[in-house]
């Protein structure tokens, strides 16, 4: 009896001492709503900052499909944490949710070939990667980019649980919660913005508040926990609207709440440089993803597909070009005729039947030039009369599944548009204003360029006496052989999308693709007085094969023609393969003619035909193969090169006998990356030379380069591939014979088009080799070991020297 007293008195417990009092069932409800409450407002601060990035990646479309996911994987953690014995679960549970979530992700269509889990994963997250990198924010969002999205969030969401399971780790949940918002702050327009920010705030209070709770041992008097009392919950809101205020006053004057880091245009993207926005930028991506997957299908009672025209881009003048907003637009509904700013003498009356496989997926609509009749649609659509170009809202989207489209086709020859231009109406003045304004010049470097392109592409004549004839003397010029067809050399040159700058670098470089060729030819034309603008859209599909025979169900008749019972339409399908730009110009009595400078691509009008004696080029995706000019205005990949960062002071008490390994460690590693990376770099090359091809020549050509920068024998800046090999043979004559095998390879390549052959690579794999060889016997020891740890070929003035480097013979 005096023993319990003693205890008693010492505040000991009568019952057994492994006991633990459970919480009666009122207290365990309290402590469930605890957890839930805890495990809502991490998914809100997750949700909250992911939303951040609404202006980096442009609408909110990618949104709703990671709300549930993220709400899913911090209740199922909160709740498992909450239950006695499988708190251990919880972790694991939640990763399970993100990859079931993942895996039944929108995007999963996208691998019909069954590839495995981990491969479709990272291939779409490479995908996603290159639209990130070859876009300026807003990024276009697609399947890819709402995948990274998801995925992004989710490795988010699994590492604050993670850093949430702890209680010493539990306050660190907020860096990676601020992971997005500084992504948003650097890249977004108009900065990170408060909105999002205060609501990741206070869904960390919030859950900061919770924590002492969450913590508590079972066996102390926080086993039986009560909801916060109200000086608690003052405290909390004090704080909050303390942090919302310290937000509020830093958003006036601090980059980053109210407009972006980096300057608008300019957008680092690892060894790419994007210079421009959609739609113009995009269409260079789809063009380099070569994706089959089929967009649209279409029927066509005309002889030849019709290019389908989704986007008019008239605004040259400015820095961004993109179309134009607030233009007229009128709002019709479901089948409609529309007004016509178009000629149609000569010209037959088309149907065209499109159906979309996945559903339509862009609001706006791609049509034929000069349509004058949709019919179809389920609901409201706006027109915009100027630029015939058709949008759908949202509900007509989701309701609309085939239309039909009349539209008008020209059938008339150059002579014809000669003579209509003479009697018809000159609407040059009205046009004036803005399809003839040219780009802001501060430098003077674009007006000359263009005139001396102009004097160059209609020959000693001069312009000729009318607009017809001007424009297709464009036209050859661009398909006559002077330039050449590259979707893939404008990235790595650092001039994709389309505006003064890459039109400059384009006249004078001579390679790109459609977006390049429609961009110098509209400039070309105002040069020359002729009202442009550039069309965006679709060239022809490809024939699929099908037709489709109207019957009595499905004979329909437009305002100028009706389908017989009987007839045939021919079929088409379209990709992203098809994405294509091209200019339009304004001719008297005819209105907006499209034209196709592009070689390869789509087929010349009737009115500006392909001359007979001129064959078409064959396209090139060579991706470095050099050419005989180069524009020094052109500015270089500024892609920042990796800096060391210095090694985190160790902590306080640690014994030094670890500090001298980690320093040796650390400084090991720090000089073998250098040397790394210039070893990966030449076993690429040298394996694209054993291939052999049109990308054999270009790499052999970068070794030779490199191992001169290495070895103190570095290329010029503006050195030709000629000039370089020579100089080499004359300062070592014992490798001038090796040199000299190297030269003919890399000019009968890059100009003959005579590609290096695999069978031929081991013999100037052997040259190679051996003017390496004599280049570094000429070094001393020292400047040997210098070499090889900080080789000059893997320092970016040596990539920026390389694509400065002229290549003519």
């Amino acid at each position: 009896m005096m023993s319990a007293s003693l205890a008693v008195a010492h505040g000991q417990s009568l019952e057994p001492e492994n006991h633990v009092p459970r919480p009666g069932p009122a207290a365990a409800m309290r402590l469930l709503l605890l957890r839930v409450a805890a495990a809502c407002c991490l998914a809100v601060a997750v949700l909250a900052g992911t939303a951040s990035l609404s202006g980096v990646i442009e609408g909110s479309g990618w949104f709703p499909a990671i709300v549930a996911p993220v709400f899913a994987v911090h209740l199922c953690a909160g709740l498992l944490r909450a239950v006695r014995g499988v708190r251990w679960a919880a972790l694991p549970a939640a990763a399970g949710i993100a990859v079931a979530s993942i895996a039944l992700s929108p995007a999963s269509e996208i691998n019909i070939y069954g590839v495995p889990f981990a491969q479709w994963v990272w291939s779409a997250l490479a995908e996603a990667g290159m639209q990130f990198a070859t876009q300026v924010p807003p990024v276009a969002n697609s399947r890819y980019v709402a995948f990274s999205i998801l995925c992004f969030t989710l490795a988010i969401s699994l590492l604050v649980e993670l850093l949430a399971s702890f209680r010493r780790t539990a306050m660190l949940i907020i860096m990676p919660l601020s992971l997005a918002p500084v992504i948003a702050s650097l890249f977004k327009q108009e900065g990170a913005g408060i909105g999002y920010l205060s609501l990741l705030v206070l869904g960390v209070l919030g859950y900061i508040a919770l924590i002492p709770y969450l913590f508590a041992p079972a066996s102390s008097k926080h086993s039986q926990p009560k909801l916060p009392t109200p000086r608690s919950l003052g405290i909390l809101g004090i704080s909050a609207m303390t942090c919302v205020g310290v937000l509020l006053a830093a958003s006036f004057w601090m980059p980053g709440f109210r407009s972006g880091m980096f300057p608008e245009g300019q957008r680092p993207s690892g060894d790419l440089l994007a210079s421009n926005v959609d739609p113009l930028i995009n269409l260079g991506r789809d063009l380099r993803s070569n994706s089959g997957a089929p967009i649209l299908d279409y029927y066509t009672t005309a002889g030849e597909a019709p290019y389908l025209r989704t986007q008019v881009i008239k605004d040259l003048s400015t820095d961004r070009w993109e179309p134009t907003e607030g233009l007229m637009q009128h709002t019709l509904d479901g089948t409609s005729a529309v007004t016509r700013n178009f000629s149609t003498f000569n010209s037959t009356s088309e149907v065209l039947r499109m159906s979309w496989p996945e559903g339509i997926s862009s609001p706006v609509l791609p049509l034929p030039n000069q349509t004058y009749f949709v019919q179809g649609i389920v609901g409201d659509w706006n027109w915009t009369h100027e630029t015939s170009v058709a949008r759908l809202t949202g509900d007509a989207m989701a309701a609309t599944n085939d239309i039909s489209v009349a539209y008008s086709d020209l059938d008339i020859s150059t002579q014809m548009v000669r003579n209509i231009g003479h009697f018809g109406i000159d609407a040059g003045d009205q046009l004036a204003g803005e399809y003839l304004r040219l780009p802001q010049d501060p430098d003077d470097t674009l007006e000359p360029l263009l005139q001396q392109t102009l004097d160059e592409a209609f020959g000693d004549e001069g312009k000729p006496a009318n607009d017809i004839d001007a424009a297709v003397a464009l036209q050859h010029f661009f398909r006559s052989g002077n330039f050449v067809y590259s979707e893939r050399t404008p990235l790595r040159e650092g001039y994709d999308g389309a505006n003064r700058r890459v039109v400059e670098a384009f006249l004078t470089r001579r390679q790109g693709y459609c977006v390049h060729f429609a961009s110098a030819m509209a400039l070309l034309a105002r040069e020359a007085g002729i009202p442009s603008r550039i069309a965006v859209g679709y060239a022809p599909g490809e024939a699929n094969g099908e037709t489709l025979e109207i019957t009595g169900d499905t004979a329909q008749s437009t305002p100028e023609r009706r389908l017989a019972e009987g007839t045939e339409l021919t079929g088409y399908t379209v990709s992203g393969k098809q994405s294509h730009a091209w200019p339009e110009l304004y001719l008297n009595g005819l209105g907006w003619i499209p034209f196709e400078p592009t070689p390869g691509r789509g087929y010349a009008p009737s009115y500006a035909p392909e001359p007979t004696r001129t064959a078409a080029p064959q396209e090139s995706t060579a991706p470095d193969v050099p050419t005989e000019r180069s524009n020094p205005s052109l500015p270089a990949s500024d892609s920042p090169s990796a800096q060391a960062q210095p090694a985190e002071p160790v902590e306080q008490g640690a014994q030094a006998a670890w500090l001298v390994p980690a320093i040796v460690l650390l400084a090991a590693v720090a000089l073998g990356i250098a040397p790394w990376r210039r070893q990966r770099l030449r076993e690429e090359r040298l394996g694209r030379v054993r291939q052999g091809g049109d990308d054999a020549a270009p790499a052999l050509l970068a070794e030779l380069q490199a191992i001169g920068a290495d070895y103190r024998e570095p290329a010029g800046n503006h050195e030709s591939a000629g000039d370089y090999t020579t100089r080499l043979g004359e300062d070592h004559p014992q490798i001038a014979k090796e040199l000299q095998s190297l030269k003919t390879v890399i000019q009968e390549s890059f100009y003959a088009n005579r590609h290096l052959g695999a069978d031929d690579a081991a013999a100037l794999l052997d040259a190679l080799h051996a003017v390496q060889a004599n280049l570094r016997g000429e070094l001393t020891v020292l400047q040997r070991i210098s070499a090889f740890l900080f080789p000059a070929s893997v320092h970016p003035r040596h990539s920026r020297a390389v694509r400065s480097t002229r290549a003519k013979l």
